[in-house]
């Protein structure tokens, strides 16, 4: 079957002459797909193993290498909290190609959510948050799987949601929920990309397994986090989900974390960008 995937894909590539390599249209990838009984993610993996770039894809050219684009679409990602920091990370992992994404959030919409949270709408709200996303990055970023769990991660399922993870992403509130996931990952053997946002300022830090880094800044998990205090402002969630998505992109192509047991303060009412050694 996919040598019948691969001739067909040939015969419909087309040269872009202007950057160098071949692509498909969406349109004709998914007509191909449907019709050699693959699905999208799978035939868009094919394409690009292939050296064809599905078109959603192309601009992704030549920042990151065609092999590195394979490493993206073949991996899974765990994002944790799909609210705040999550939703904007699922939208931007999502264009980015990341094969497979499972999103985790036990939580519904709220009115509150309105001010900061990309996938909270006047007309979901109640809806479940993982499943929200899961629906918009379908229709967004079809070359992608996303999985919604809707449920709050903890003991009774960590262990079992992280197999087959390459990373995971915090994007959760509270402190308590966020020093579980990071102790689950870290005896798991995964990395952990996380940050939290307070008023216009946000923290983001990275940590390789057995090496605590921001986790490092919660340590009573009766706490309340900072933004009970300050608020949470739309600029800097979605900064600081952008500096998670960066993050985990470079380790999914790399094998690296720029930020491993590091903090990169961000205080966006003065501009002032920090980066604090934390081990």
């Amino acid at each position: 079957m996919m040598g019948d995937f691969r001739a067909a894909l040939e015969a419909l590539a087309v040269m872009n002459v202007q950057r160098r390599v071949r692509t498909i249209g969406l349109g004709e990838l998914r007509t191909l797909c449907l019709d050699q009984g693959l699905t999208v993610r799978q035939g868009a993996r094919e394409a690009v193993a292939s050296d064809v770039t599905p078109l959603p894809l192309l601009k992704n050219l030549h920042a990151i290498s065609t092999a590195e684009q394979l490493r993206l679409l073949d991996a899974t990602v765990l994002l944790a909290g799909a609210g705040g920091l999550g939703g904007y990370a699922l939208e931007l992992l999502a264009r980015f190609g990341v094969g497979h994404i499972m999103v985790a959030d036990g939580d519904g919409f709220e009115d509150s959510n309105m001010n900061r949270q990309l996938l909270s709408t006047a007309n979901n709200l109640g809806c479940n948050k993982a499943r929200a996303g899961a629906e918009r990055a379908q229709e967004t970023c079809p070359l992608v799987t996303v999985e919604a769990l809707e449920v709050f991660l903890d003991a009774s399922n960590l262990a079992r949601t992280l197999t087959g993870v390459d990373v995971v992403i915090d994007a959760l509130g509270g402190i308590a929920p966020r020093l579980a996931l990071h102790a689950a990952a870290s005896q798991a053997g995964i990395p952990v990309v996380s940050a939290a946002v307070a008023g216009w300022t946000a923290l983001v830090g990275s940590e390789l397994p057995g090496q605590a880094g921001i986790s490092r800044m919660w340590t009573n998990p009766e706490d309340k986090d900072a933004e009970h205090a300050l608020g949470s402002l739309a600029p800097a969630a979605c900064l600081a989900a952008a500096l998670q998505a960066a993050e985990t992109v470079h380790f999914l192509t790399s094998g690296s974390l720029r930020l491993a047991g590091r903090m990169l303060h961000a205080d966006l009412a003065r501009f002032h960008f920090e980066i604090f050694d934390l081990v």
